[in-house]
């Protein structure tokens, strides 16, 4: 069921995103990223996750600045113990915001810093193995708000470098660093 409820909603964000593009008659990026995150709540490891988005223009013709939308979703695995207990602590994220670019050119040229927040929906699950009760699972589902900035950096005609750092403020914050490789269309 999680699964069903996590693709309607990126269905949504993205059919939403589209219709703004569509209105606005500007294009996009679309990239993939590897995450760094901080630990979201003691006894768990830093991890690394993956990540896919987009980031679709609304601004017209502005001249210094660029506001586009933004949609992406990430997916975390963190690892850690209490009591002499392993535990495992998964969560699917959902983020949908603007994009504020800002410098000579707002976000057309070559090095494009932006800054950014939004919304984000959470599927959190946490498992651990108990010895009398076996396989012990539960999980969650949160809202709330993240922002954070970054560069994305021209490599050639349509390729995008990204570098971003976001805070995660929901059930469990924790911070993550992204580096995203995006095609601009």
């Amino acid at each position: 069921m999680k699964q069903i409820v996590a693709g309607a909603v990126m269905m949504f964000v993205l059919l939403a995103g589209t219709g703004m593009v569509s209105t606005a008659q500007a294009a996009g990026t679309v990239d993939g990223s590897l995450i760094f995150a901080t630990e979201p709540v003691g006894g768990f490891d830093s991890t690394v996750g993956i990540g896919v988005g987009g980031t679709f223009d609304v601004s017209k013709a502005a001249r210094d600045v660029k506001v586009a939308v933004r949609a992406d979703m990430s997916y975390f695995e963190w690892d850690g113990g209490a009591f002499g207990v392993d535990l495992s602590y998964s969560r699917l994220m959902f983020f949908g915001g603007p994009r504020f670019y800002f410098g000579g050119g707002g976000g057309r040229t070559p090095v494009s810093p932006y800054l950014e927040g939004g919304l984000e929906l959470s599927f959190d699950e946490v498992e651990f193995y108990h010895p009398v009760l076996g396989k012990v699972s539960g999980d969650d589902t949160s809202i709330g708000l993240a922002g954070g900035g970054g560069v994305e950096i021209g490599l050639a005609d349509r390729l995008k470098l990204g570098i971003g750092a976001r805070l995660h403020v929901i059930d469990d914050d924790f911070l993550s660093i992204s580096f995203s490789l995006g095609y601009a269309f």
